[in-house]
C-alpha cells in the first residue's frame, strides 16, 4: 500500500497543477442555514468543476433507516442522477470497502471494477474512484462523497486528496451542524408544542374541549389528526378531528380493525409510509398513503387512539412517532380525569334528579292521601306529574266497571286538553289496549300504530306513554303521557310513571274500598232500623190491631169494657209513636245540626233514660268546637255504644265521658253491666257488628277504639281519633 501511495504521489498530471486557493475557498460557501442536501449538493458542484471529473456525487446516511441515500449529484445525465438517487446502499457495503488496502490518506481509490459495488451497472464507469468519508462527531461515517476519475489511467496527486478531505471535513461538520441544528429546532417545536397543549388542558375538565383543544395541536404539527376512545361496547370510535377530517368523526372500528384496531390490541404505535402495501393495516383515512397511529394509556390499558396521516407516501419519520407518543402520554391523563369527571357529574346529577323526583313523588303520595275526595286530589295530582316532572301532557282516567269504558278524571299540560268527562270504550284506541293488557305501553310515533284513534284534539301528539295503575291485579285507571315530539319518553320515564301508578293504585282501591264501606254501612244501618221497627213499633202497631179488634167486639157484647180497650189502645200509640220519634231521632238528630255534638248527646240520653230507665251521665273536658267536622261519626260511635249496654248489658248506669285537646278527641264510655267474654263472641274478638261498626268508624277517622269487659264488673269502650284541623287558604 506504500509503494501504491508513493506511486500516486509521485505521479504528474494535469490535474496535480490543481489552484490549491480554489479548493480552499468552498469552505467559505458552507452555510449553517443550508439544508445538508443543498450544503453537499454545492461541495459535489465544486469538486466536478475544480477537479475535473465527469461525475461526483454524495450519499448521505439516513437516520431513520441507516441506509445510505444519494442527495446530491453533479456532471451526469438526469436519467442517471435519477437512477443514482434510486439506488439505496447498505452500511456494508462501504464497509466492504473503507479499508487498509484501497486507502489514500483518509480517502479510497477504488480502481475500475472494483467500484461496481457502489454505482450501478447501467451508469458504465471507466475511471477509478475516489471515495472521500464524511465523517461526523466520533468519527461516525455519516455520508460518502464519490469522485469519478475521467479515465482508467487517471490518477490524482496527493496534496489535492488531502485539500478534498479537508473541504469534506468541512462539509461534514456542516451536515452535522444542519441536522443539529434542525434537531434542535424540531425538539424546541416539540418542547413549545407539548408545553402549549400542558397549558391548553390545565385549564378545563370538559372532556369535549380536552378533544378539540388535542386535536388542534396535532393538526398544527402534522396537518393533521383525529381522536378515537373506546367505548363501553369494546368498539373504538372517531371523537374528534381537524376541521378537513370531520368527516372521519363518528366511524366505528371493532378491536383489531384495521390500523387503529391493531394499535388498540397491541397497545404499541405503528407507523405505515405506505399503506397500500399493507391492506390488513387500513388507515383510519382511506386516503391516506402514509399514517401514524399511537395507542393513548391509562393505567396500562388502551382508552383509545392518536391518528396522524397524509394523502403522499414515506410522509413520516420515527421521530414523529415519538413526538405523537408524547403528545399521547400528555393527553390520556387529562382526558381520563375528565371522563371520570363527567361520570361523577353525571352521578350527581343523577343522584340530584332522583331527589328532586323523590320530592315530586312524595308530594303526589301526600295529595292522593289525603283525601277520599277524588275529584279534589286527581287533578292535584295529575298536575303534579306534569308539573313536577315537566311532561308536556298527562292525563288520568279511570276504568267505569259497569260500563267498560275509560273516563278522563283530570288533564293537564300545553297540548289542547280534552273535553271534562271525555269517555273511550277499553276495546278501543292505545289507552283501551294498555287497558285490556295490564301492562305499560311506549311509542315514539303513536300515530304510526293502527289502533291510534287521531282525535282531533290531539293531532299534535307523536310519542305516548301509557301505564296502567292495578290494584290486586284489577286494572283501576291509567296515566297517559303525550308530547309532540317523537321518541320523547324514555325507559327510565316509564319506570318513574309507572312508581306513581302503585301510589295512585292504593289511593284509587281505598277509595272504592271506602265507597263499599258506606255502602255496607247505609245497608247495616237500615237492616238495624229494620230490627228496631220489628222489636217495638211494629209489634206495639200489631198490638194496637189486637187492641182494636178487641174493643170492636166488645162493643156489641160488654161496651163497658170498650173504654178500657180504647185506653190501652191510645197508651200503645202513643208508646209507638215515641219509639218512632226516637228512630227519627236517632237517623237525623236536630241539634247535632243546630246545637252540637253535646247538646245533640244529652239529648239522646235523656230520651233513652226515661224510655230505658237507666242512669246516663254526661261530663265534657275541653270545647267542643276543636271537634268540629267530627261530629257526626263520634255521635254515631256514641249512640251505637249506647245501644249495644241497652240490648246486651242490663246495667243501671253509664257513664260518657267526651275529652276534646288541640291533639286529639277521646271519647269513653262504660257501664256497670253484666260484662261479656272477648274471645267467646262468634265473630273473634270484637267481631260483634255493632263493634265492628264502631271501630270501622273510629279507623276512617284515623283513630283507634279499644273495648275492654269484665263478667260481673261492666264494659269500657275507648275511641281516640285526631283533631281534624281546617285548611289554610293559600
Amino acid at each position: 500500500m506504500q509503494n501504491q501511495s508513493s506511486e500516486t504521489h509521485n505521479q504528474l498530471d494535469p490535474m496535480s497543477h490543481l489552484p490549491l486557493g480554489d479548493l480552499l475557498a468552498l469552505g467559505s460557501h458552507l452555510r449553517i442555514d443550508d439544508t445538508p442536501e443543498s450544503l453537499l449538493h454545492d461541495v459535489a458542484e465544486s469538486l466536478c468543476r475544480v477537479v475535473g471529473s465527469p461525475l461526483v456525487y454524495v450519499r448521505l446516511r439516513n437516520l431513520e433507516t441507516d441506509a445510505f441515500e444519494t442527495v446530491a449529484c453533479v456532471g451526469t445525465a438526469p436519467e442517471q442522477a435519477a437512477l443514482l438517487r434510486k439506488t439505496v446502499v447498505a452500511p456494508s457495503t462501504y464497509q466492504a470497502l473503507l479499508i487498509p488496502l484501497y486507502q489514500v490518506s483518509e480517502s479510497f481509490l477504488l480502481k475500475p471494477g472494483t467500484h461496481a459495488l457502489v454505482h450501478p451497472e447501467e451508469l458504465q464507469l471507466d475511471g477509478a474512484t475516489l471515495l472521500v468519508p464524511l465523517r461526523g462527531r466520533g468519527t461516525r461515517l455519516i455520508g460518502v462523497v464519490s469522485i469519478v476519475l475521467p479515465t482508467p489511467e487517471h490518477t490524482i496527486n496527493a496534496n489535492v486528496v488531502l485539500v478534498i478531505e479537508a473541504i469534506t471535513r468541512q462539509a461534514a461538520m456542516a451536515v452535522e451542524n444542519v441536522r443539529l441544528a434542525e434537531r434542535s429546532a424540531r425538539l424546541l417545536a416539540k418542547e413549545q408544542l407539548l408545553a402549549a397543549l400542558g397549558r391548553d388542558l390545565s385549564t378545563t375538565l370538559d372532556r369535549p374541549t380536552i378533544l378539540r383543544r388535542t386535536v388542534e395541536r396535532i393538526g398544527t404539527a402534522f396537518g393533521s389528526g383525529s381522536l378515537a376512545l373506546l367505548g363501553a361496547d369494546g368498539t373504538l370510535e372517531v371523537i374528534a378531528a381537524v376541521t378537513h377530517e370531520q368527516a372521519l368523526v363518528g366511524r366505528h372500528f371493532s378491536l383489531g380493525e384495521g390500523m387503529i384496531g391493531r394499535v388498540a390490541v397491541q397497545g404499541q404505535a405503528y407507523l405505515s409510509n405506505d399503506t397500500v402495501g399493507e391492506p390488513g393495516f387500513a388507515p383510519p383515512d382511506p386516503g391516506a398513503r402514509s399514517s401514524i397511529v399511537v395507542p393513548l394509556l391509562s393505567g396500562g390499558h388502551v382508552i383509545g387512539t392518536l391518528n396522524v396521516g397524509a394523502r403522499h407516501p414515506n410522509a413520516f419519520t420515527y421521530e414523529e412517532v415519538d413526538l405523537l407518543e408524547a403528545i399521547a402520554a400528555q393527553v390520556s391523563g387529562p382526558i381520563t380525569s375528565a371522563q371520570l369527571y363527567a361520570e361523577a357529574q353525571s352521578l350527581a346529577e343523577q343522584v340530584q334528579r332522583r331527589a328532586d323526583q323523590l320530592a315530586v313523588l312524595n308530594m303526589i303520595a301526600r295529595i292522593a292521601s289525603g283525601s277520599l275526595e277524588q275529584t279534589q286530589s286527581l287533578p292535584q295530582v295529575t298536575a303534579q306529574i306534569q308539573q313536577g316532572f315537566g311532561y308536556p301532557q298527562v292525563d288520568l282516567f279511570l276504568i267505569d266497571e259497569e260500563t267498560s269504558e275509560l273516563v278522563l278524571i283530570a288533564s293537564e299540560g300545553r297540548l289542547t286538553a280534552l273535553m271534562a268527562g271525555y269517555r273511550q270504550h277499553l276495546n278501543l284506541g292505545l289507552i283501551g289496549r294498555a287497558a285490556r293488557q295490564g301492562k305499560s305501553l311506549c311509542f315514539a310515533n303513536a300515530s304510526e300504530d293502527p289502533d291510534f284513534l287521531g282525535l282531533a284534539e290531539r293531532e299534535a301528539t307523536c310519542a305516548e306513554l301509557i301505564v296502567p295503575i292495578i290494584a290486586s291485579g284489577r286494572v283501576l285507571g291509567l296515566i297517559n303521557l303525550d308530547s309532540p315530539d317523537s321518541h320523547a319518553f324514555s325507559e327510565e320515564d316509564m319506570h318513574l310513571i309507572e312508581t306513581v301508578a302503585d301510589i295512585l293504585a292504593g289511593t284509587v282501591e281505598n277509595v272504592h274500598l271506602y265507597r263499599r264501606a258506606q255502602a255496607a254501612a247505609v245497608l247495616e244501618e237500615r237492616n238495624r232500623l229494620a230490627r228496631e221497627l220489628h222489636d217495638s213499633v211494629t209489634q206495639q202497631l200489631f198490638s194496637m190491631t189486637l187492641t182494636s179488634q178487641a174493643a170492636r167486639a166488645q162493643l156489641e157484647r160488654n161496651p163497658q169494657r170498650v173504654a178500657l180497650q180504647l185506653e190501652r189502645l191510645q197508651e200503645t200509640s202513643a208508646a209507638a209513636l215515641a219509639e218512632m220519634r226516637a228512630l227519627i231521632f236517632q237517623l237525623r238528630p236536630p241539634a247535632l245540626r243546630d246545637q252540637g255534638l253535646v247538646a245533640a248527646l244529652q239529648q239522646h240520653a235523656q230520651m233513652l233514660s226515661r224510655r230505658e230507665g237507666i242512669a246516663i251521665g254526661l261530663t265534657v273536658v275541653g270545647d267542643e268546637r276543636l271537634a268540629r267536622n267530627l261530629e257526626q261519626p263520634l255521635y254515631r260511635i256514641v249512640q251505637e255504644a249506647l245501644n249495644n249496654v241497652i240490648k246486651h248489658a242490663s246495667a243501671t248506669h253509664v257513664k260518657v265521658v267526651l275529652e276534646f285537646t288541640t291533639e286529639h278527641v277521646k271519647v269513653r264510655i262504660t257501664d256497670n253491666g253484666t260484662g261479656f267474654d272477648l274471645a267467646s263472641l262468634p265473630t273473634g274478638h270484637g267481631g260483634h257488628l255493632g263493634v265492628l261498626s264502631m271501630r270501622e268508624r273510629a279507623i276512617e277517622l284515623g283513630g283507634s277504639m279499644d273495648l275492654h269487659s269484665t263478667l260481673g264488673v261492666g264494659t269500657e269502650v275507648l275511641v281516640r281519633v285526631p283533631r281534624v284541623r281546617e285548611r289554610k287558604e293559600p
